[in-house]
């Protein structure tokens, strides 16, 4: 009997279910944020929105949570999947690009993003997106790199301290200092994260 025939249908299910949940609370936390009225974020006037800003911070934090528990679930299960590899990373790219680029539509001075950060961002995320599926067609086995992690990491980070601070830290000090090092710091080192990856892609071609 395999380690995989003594986990219950249901357990071999629970990783998949659990990222396939991420979608769902993606959506909430986009269509949350997408619902704030952007010119009522200042002043007396930010009461009226700040219960958008606290439930999309709440369900940004639950969907990556789930994206800690999903991938050792199924490799403690034995039940990676096809599915799991295809659609981890897809879900990804639609809570963090999506965050990044609803957030750039707010006014710059409570998010301190530009344009051209999010268009780092997304550039990013199409080069590793390219790479992936040459991976695949060659077969080789291909899995997130330690830059690719903590790239991750900051940017979920990053998106959760915008959104706290455009509804409980506004005008100070030590939260505009916090914000911008984060901001700025995280699209330089997803700028870095591309570089480790196009590493990969020379790998590739001499395959």
């Amino acid at each position: 009997m395999t380690e995989k025939s003594k986990v219950s249908p249901f357990l071999q299910k629970l990783p998949n279910l659990i990222t396939g949940s991420r979608l769902f609370f993606a959506a909430g936390f986009l269509v949350l944020l997408l619902m704030v009225d952007r010119q009522e974020l200042r002043d007396a006037a930010l009461d009226s929105q700040k219960w958008k800003l606290d439930w999309a911070f709440i369900l940004f934090i639950i969907a990556g949570v789930t994206d800690i528990i999903d991938g050792p679930l199924a490799r403690r299960f034995n039940v990676t999947s096809q599915f799991g590899r295809n659609f981890d990373p897809l879900v990804d790219k639609i809570l963090i690009a999506g965050g990044f680029i609803t957030l750039a539509i707010y006014p710059t001075d409570l998010t301190a993003l530009a344009w051209w950060m999010v268009a780092v961002i997304l550039a990013r995320e199409i080069l590793v997106t390219i790479i992936r599926q040459i991976s695949e067609k060659k077969g080789i086995d291909f899995r997130a790199t330690s830059a690719g992690k903590i790239k991750m990491l900051l940017q979920s980070v990053t998106i959760g301290t915008i959104i706290f601070y455009i509804a409980h830290c506004q005008g100070q000090t030590w939260a505009i200092w916090v914000r911008d090092i984060l901001v700025y710091f995280t699209v330089a080192f997803t700028a870095f994260s591309a570089f480790v990856y196009l590493r990969r892609l020379k790998v590739l071609f001499k395959k």
